[in-house]
């Protein structure tokens, strides 16, 4: 019996150990099969470093490596971890016009880190189109309608008995993330590639928050003939080196209630197409960008914040700049109060030893470029809901002295320091007080407004303000309004739309409505794809303008301008200072009126219109009147005069060319007569930014278009009448006046021929202004200037010139935008 039951036993023993081995091995997470033979993470991580935060990694030094620890997969989608994924640069290449700068930051990208048998890969879902359903089914089906994007991938090199797997994730961080190369390329510095010899991971700042993790690289960029921004900022232009970061931030609660978003309300937009929406609905989806703000008691009328929003500013900005950013980014709390907080918002200086990266701190960053530059607020949001979970705010450090030079210009040199009503840098201050509220507005979720300027004594911070200076009854120029203090009535307004946490029973719709009915009775909203452009029609949004009247205004800073001139010599220099240095003064003096100009050329073939809503009540659009845009077109072309533009003597005399061991620069007019100023090249600049603003053809097509319709219009040939009477009526009886008169001639008619011979411009402008180059042929006289003008006219009449390419155009403008705040973004 004993014999015959050793087989029975072993069978036994046999289906028992496979019947473990099966629940076991159903009991393990996913991929534990395939697993065999690898180290657990334990063992492979000896000897290095653990970090722990938002997620866990090891720190090899002696291979320069990062591994990456993540949770076991769970779901049929296998998913380890989802995480907001951020990417910026530590330090940048200090161009503005290329635009790599430190401080930058992308703004948040959802990642799946997914574990398919031996590998990870690295994912971003498509959120551009999603089916907000109930039904997974019909979730799925647009899910497998758009393709996502895998980022990287890498194998799996441990594993523990949890199904937690570690990853070499070092090849992630030395790559281009950032896109450096496609930057350097479109900005035209050059073809260049990754070199990773020469780039690293830099291992001391890898580093983990509670909330986030950050990794560090040095990554190097390598190619031949670099375009000339780079030469300037980089020791060896051929080897471009910035340090790079990467991050992944822990994602919010399902806690956040998104708002919409309204076109009517300045407050930026996420949005995405929804494909569950009932067939009556539009597909678009958009919800506000704002920080997630709720009260201690909801059902008071004011109340505390649980989590107040705080930034922190840089501890690198200088006094009294730092003073300047804490006081101008603090006043927003004015507005959060009107939405209904106590003590939700404030601003710091950033705690020593904190690092800037830690999600845990909005943060306004000074940054540093070789010129003059924007400056930006933005900052890292969820881009399911528009929440915004990181605030990060870019100041270029430039600005600031740009500002002290033209107000210098104005005030002179010697003020600068004083502490006086006109003092240059006290002047400067105010700026950027206002510059750190309205990059920092940009973070809260606020758009700019640039008809603010319009109304209720500048009613945002999110315009670009001009200085308002004024002459006063004794002559002198009054600084005392320059900038504004404190944020307007249209910020308030838009932080209630975006922030306001109405009490339990309030409908949020009816209330959001009411806001938006306050805004259009007694507001203006101008958004930038309507104004930033000179070639809008509204003439009510502008960059860098003041008043309710663009022409009014124009005539007020053409007063201002030639006090300035009047009072400009060797006192508007530092003492101790090269007096070369006079001409970068001088520059943003002669053209003061550059964006107010833009701001009354948009009168002439305006347009009004609304944003306007079915059954809002507003009206939708309107032409400017004839009166005012003939009150305009005789303003504009009134610039075009030697009176205007040329250079007294006794300025002319001090513009001395540049020292020993200095170089012209960007700041400086352009001269074809160096070393000597180039007097009458600036009057041709001039000119010809008045001209091409007027024969626009956009503008042209208006005027045209609204002569059509309304025979009250000004036509296009009263246009081109004006503006040839101005430049072909003789001005001056000196030599020295006539002389610039030629010059305003001469840019007005190559402007003519240019825009005549444009390919795609309409047939009828174009007859137009053949036309009237016809008539300035006929007024022509003798002269050498005027029969140099009539041969080119004749050329391009007859076709053997086909543009004003074949002829000489004017040196453009001095660098303009920005002359102290805001931009793109």
């Amino acid at each position: 019996m004993v014999r015959g039951c050793v087989p029975l036993c072993r069978r036994w023993l046999v289906a028992t150990g496979l019947l473990l081995f099966v629940l076991v091995s159903f009991s393990l997470p996913a991929n534990a099969q395939e697993d065999d033979g690898l180290p657990t993470i334990a063992a492979k991580t000896e000897g290095m470093g653990l970090l722990s935060g938002f997620l866990n990694f090891y720190v090899d030094e002696e291979a320069g490596k990062i591994w990456l620890r993540l949770p076991a997969p769970e779901g049929e989608r296998d998913l380890c971890r989802e995480v907001l994924y951020v990417h910026g640069l530590i330090q940048g290449l200090g161009s503005n016009p290329v635009g790599l700068d430190r401080g930058q930051v992308s703004s948040g990208q959802i990642l799946h880190f997914r574990r398919i048998g031996p590998r990870v890969l690295l994912e971003a879902p498509n959120l551009m189109y999603r089916a907000e359903s109930n039904n997974p089914d019909e979730r799925k089906a647009v899910q497998q309608s758009f393709a996502t994007s895998v980022l990287w991938g890498a194998e799996v090199a441990a594993v523990d008995p949890d199904g937690a797997s570690l990853v070499d994730f070092t090849s992630f961080l030395l790559r281009d993330g950032h896109g450096v190369v496609s930057t350097l390329s479109y900005t035209n510095q050059g073809s260049f590639s990754l070199n990773r010899d020469r780039s690293a991971v830099e291992l001391g700042g890898c580093l983990a928050f509670p909330e986030n993790v950050v990794f560090e690289s040095t990554l190097t960029f390598t190619g031949d003939k670099p375009g000339g921004h780079v030469r300037s900022t980089t020791p060896t232009p051929e080897a471009v080196t910035v340090r790079a970061h990467y991050g992944f931030l822990k994602l919010p609660d399902d806690g956040y209630r998104p708002r919409r978003f309204d076109a009517r309300i300045g407050v930026f937009a996420e949005s995405y197409m929804d494909y569950a929406v009932p067939i009556a609905s539009s597909l678009e989806k958009k919800w506000v960008v704002r920080y997630r703000l709720e009260k201690v008691d909801p059902t008071a009328e004011r109340s505390p914040a649980r989590e107040p929003i705080v930034f922190y500013v840089d501890r690198g900005a200088p006094e009294p700049i730092r003073s300047a950013l804490v006081d101008g980014a603090a006043w927003w709390a004015e507005a959060f109060e009107a939405a209904g907080f106590e003590d939700a918002y404030r601003v710091e200086v950033l705690p020593e030893g904190v690092n800037p990266l830690d999600a845990r701190y909005n943060v306004i960053q000074w940054v540093h470029r070789s010129t003059r530059g924007w400056s930006y607020g933005g900052g890292v949001s969820d881009p399911r809901t528009g929440e915004m979970i990181k605030g990060h705010v870019n100041l270029g450090s430039l600005r600031v002295r740009q500002d002290r030079r033209i107000f210098e210009a104005l005030a002179g040199a010697d003020a600068s320091g004083s502490g006086s009503p006109n003092d240059p840098v006290q002047i400067a201050l105010a700026r950027i007080r206002q510059l750190s509220a309205h990059e920092v507005g940009h973070s809260l979720g606020m758009a700019h407004n640039f008809a603010a300027s319009t109304y209720d004594d500048r009613a945002s911070v999110m315009d670009y303000p001009a200085p308002l200076v004024s002459v006063g009854q004794n002559g002198a120029l009054d600084f005392s309004k320059a900038y504004g203090v404190g944020i307007g009535t249209w910020d308030k307004l838009c932080v209630r739309y975006a922030y306001t946490q109405f009490p339990p029973g309030v409908d949020e719709e009816q209330a959001l409505s009411a806001i938006v009915d306050e805004a259009l009775e007694n507001h203006l909203f101008v958004a930038d794809s309507d104004a930033r452009s000179t070639r809008n029609s509204d003439p009510r949004g502008n960059l860098w303008d003041n008043g309710a009247d663009p022409v009014e205004e124009l005539r007020a800073i053409m007063e201002v301008r030639a006090r300035g001139i009047a009072n400009f010599g060797i006192q508007n220099v530092q003492t101790g200072r090269p007096l070369a240095e006079l001409e970068e003064t001088f520059a943003p003096l002669y053209f003061l009126h550059r964006f107010q100009v833009q701001a009354a050329a948009k009168v002439v073939g305006g347009m009004e219109y609304n944003y306007a809503h079915r059954g809002d009540g507003q009206w939708t659009t309107r032409m400017v009147s004839a009166d005012r845009q003939r009150e305009a077109l005789a303003a504009v072309t009134g610039l075009l005069s030697p009176r205007v533009l040329d250079i007294p003597e006794k300025i002319l005399e001090v513009l001395v060319p540049r020292p020993f061991g200095s170089y012209r620069n960007r700041e400086m007019f352009a001269s074809s007569t160096s070393p000597a100023f180039d007097a009458l090249g600036a009057a041709g600049t001039a000119t010809d930014q008045v001209v091409g603003l007027l024969l626009d053809r956009a503008r042209l097509g208006r005027v045209y278009d609204f002569h059509r319709r309304d025979s009250r219009m000004p036509s296009v040939r009263e246009v081109l009448d004006e503006l040839i009477g101005q430049v072909m009526t003789a001005r001056g009886s000196g030599g020295r006046e006539r002389a610039v008169q030629n010059v305003i001639r001469r840019a007005t008619i190559d402007r003519m021929i240019e825009v005549a011979g444009q390919e795609n411009l309409a047939p009828h402008l174009r007859a137009e202004i053949e036309a009237a180059l016809e008539v300035v042929l006929s007024r022509m006289g003798e002269s050498s200037q005027e029969l140099s003008l009539a041969g080119d006219i004749q050329r391009f009449l007859s076709r053997e010139v086909t543009t004003s390419g074949d002829l000489k155009n004017p040196a453009p403008l001095p660098p303009g935008s920005p002359i102290g705040n805001g931009g793109p973004y």
